[in-house]
């Protein structure tokens, strides 16, 4: 379905589930469906089955949720399945096409492969290995064979470049990678150009805060009327004339070179950025691999990158979007503003060795689409079956490859040839503040909003209906009038839904580390505490982002007291949280 359709129903199962949260998840949807059919909204000939289903499994008194009504057979054949059959009639006239098989003909396994280590090299970050390791990525060695081999091209030695700035008070808040990249057979598919990595989101505040940054802004070049996410907006704004200075620097000038573009995560939404904004200046975009990308526009937007990148015709190549299993990335932000753009590359599972489907990203039965909001998970995030190691968050071998500069391939032969030898946990691991974040993206108001809403809601309207049915004298003190405790019950179903035993503990663990004080291990202990990976918070489903912990001692003095001068009488610390799952 689509992602306005799907807005939809997760608005209406949210309801249902509010009204009767002991329900079960078959059942809650088959509610959900019984709903939007007696309005006939479309979801499909699956959606039609489990409504019409749903009449039977839920249509007695029992299984029917607390506020759902149940349609007559004949209200819903009339009001429900005609506008239903009709509408799905419609929608099939209108669905996309297939994706040609001339652009389905341009995706490679091989080339995806070498720019998912491109795209995942690039969280070394600034450190001195970075250039060595983007070159042997992309280079035969003596029993080595380099990422981008099967893709038939390399790295030129000694044009590899970075752009390193701070963001938000935040020093290496954006990192990216330029390298100056040529064919290694004439039947490469790669042209001679520049290859440019925009490294996605890492756990550090400056990050966090760009990617909450979702008000739709204009102001691309060459874009009128689009609107894009503001906060990798701003992000590229930052670096953009580092970027085209770069640019310039290793050889590469508009209309004499092709740009290939490539990044995971937040790093793949700006690297679409990227190819927009340098379109506009004369260069030609070549066919280019982005992985796991969020939205990153609105609707005009989307159907402008799609006549540039994801048509044939064009004097740029595809720019696929590479997902896998149920990632939430992909389809966040859930704001219906926002949508989708491109053509899917889409891999089912872990095991999947080539792509499972080519579509169009947004189409009800392509990629993630096909799944609903509640099924997603951030886990799939990190995994994908085309990046070394099977994804984008574990990086083994961090110390050889960033401070020696070797390449994946390397590290994995070395490994082979001499295990006694290697011992990953001896070496420099890779800092929280630089790995591939991997939250749970949030929307823009929260369920525990919604939930608390409507409570107030219902609250309201079970204190006005009192009101206005009640008489004005006292009831007697043993009247047998009954009391509408609606509103309270409503209150009570909304707490005992958010109380949650492993979030106390967290917040109790928490509590009890205050009583350190401002003692020089404390904000370790938060962050151990809070880590994202293993602990009290993390079995909560939430962490504290790293290098975000402020631990804070504040002085009294009093003339009625003896000393009248206490050092750290008063103490807190604040941390910014971010939840790890749905």
């Amino acid at each position: 379905m689509s992602d306005i359709e799907q807005n939809l129903v997760n608005q209406h199962e949210q309801e249902v589930l509010l009204l009767n949260p002991t329900l079960s998840a078959d059942a809650r949807r088959s509610a959900t469906y019984r709903r939007l059919a007696k309005v006939g909204l479309v979801l499909g000939a699956g959606a039609c089955i489990a409504a019409v289903a749903s009449m039977g499994t839920l249509g007695g008194p029992r299984g029917v949720p607390v506020g759902v009504s149940t349609p007559s057979k004949t209200d819903f054949i009339e009001e429900g399945m005609l506008p239903f059959l009709k509408g799905m009639l419609a929608k099939k006239a209108a669905a996309p096409p297939p994706v040609p098989a001339a652009i389905k003909k341009l995706y490679s396994e091989d080339s995806v492969r070498a720019f998912a280590a491109l795209a995942k090299i690039s969280f070394c970050g600034p450190l001195p290995g970075i250039y060595a390791a983007v070159a042997e990525t992309c280079t035969d060695n003596e029993g080595v064979v380099s990422d981008c081999t099967g893709a038939q091209f390399k790295v030129t030695p000694g044009f590899v470049r970075t752009i390193d700035d701070s963001d938000l008070g935040i020093p290496d808040s954006i990192f990216g990678i330029i390298a100056k990249i040529e064919p290694t057979s004439e039947k490469s598919d790669i042209k001679s150009g520049a290859i440019i990595s925009i490294r996605g989101s890492v756990d550090n505040n400056g990050n966090s805060i760009r990617d909450k940054e979702t008000t739709l802004e204009d102001g691309l070049e060459g874009c009128e009327g689009c609107k894009v996410h503001q906060g990798y907006h701003e992000s590229y704004n930052k670096f953009e004339a580092s970027l085209q200075m770069q640019l310039e620097g290793i050889g590469c000038q508009p209309g004499a070179c092709t740009i290939y573009v490539t990044g995971h995560g937040s790093g793949a939404s700006v690297a679409s950025l990227v190819a927009w904004e340098l379109s506009e200046i004369g260069y030609i975009i070549g066919t280019s691999y982005i992985f796991a990308p969020p939205k990153i526009g609105d609707d005009t937007f989307s159907k402008k990158m799609n006549k540039k990148f994801a048509a044939t015709g064009s004097d740029h190549g595809i720019i696929f979007s590479v997902s896998h299993g149920k990632d939430s990335l992909v389809r966040w932000p859930f704001d219906a503003n926002f949508q989708s753009w491109g053509i899917q590359a889409y891999y089912a599972d872990d095991s999947a060795t080539k792509a499972t489907q080519i579509c169009y990203s947004g189409s009800s039965d392509c990629s993630v689409w096909q799944y609903t909001q509640a099924e997603l998970s951030s886990v799939d995030t990190c995994d994908c079956p085309v990046a070394p190691d099977h994804g984008f968050c574990n990086f083994i071998g961090f110390e050889a490859q960033c401070y020696g500069g070797w390449s994946h391939n390397a590290v994995s032969e070395f490994k082979k040839m001499y295990p006694e030898m290697w011992n990953e946990s001896a070496g420099v691991q890779q800092p929280d503040d630089m790995a591939a974040a991997n939250w749970y993206p949030a929307e823009a108001d929260g369920e525990q909003a919604k939930a608390l809403a409507k409570s107030n809601t219902d609250a309201a309207a079970a204190q006005s209906t009192t009101k206005s049915g009640a008489k004005t004298t006292p009831a007697p003190a043993m009247s047998t009038t009954p009391v509408d405790n609606s509103a309270k019950q409503a209150s009570s179903q909304v707490s005992s839904e958010y109380y949650n035993l492993k979030t106390l503990k967290a917040f109790a663990a928490l509590a009890k580390l205050s009583y350190c004080g401002a003692s020089s291990g404390v904000v370790k202990a938060i962050q151990a505490t809070c880590s994202t990976k293993q602990g009290l918070c993390a079995d909560a489903g939430f962490g504290v982002v790293p290098n975000t912990v402020v631990s804070q001692g504040v002085d009294y003095q009093s003339q009625l007291t003896q000393p009248y001068y206490m050092a750290e009488t008063l103490y807190f610390f604040t941390a910014l949280i971010r939840r790890t799952n749905s």
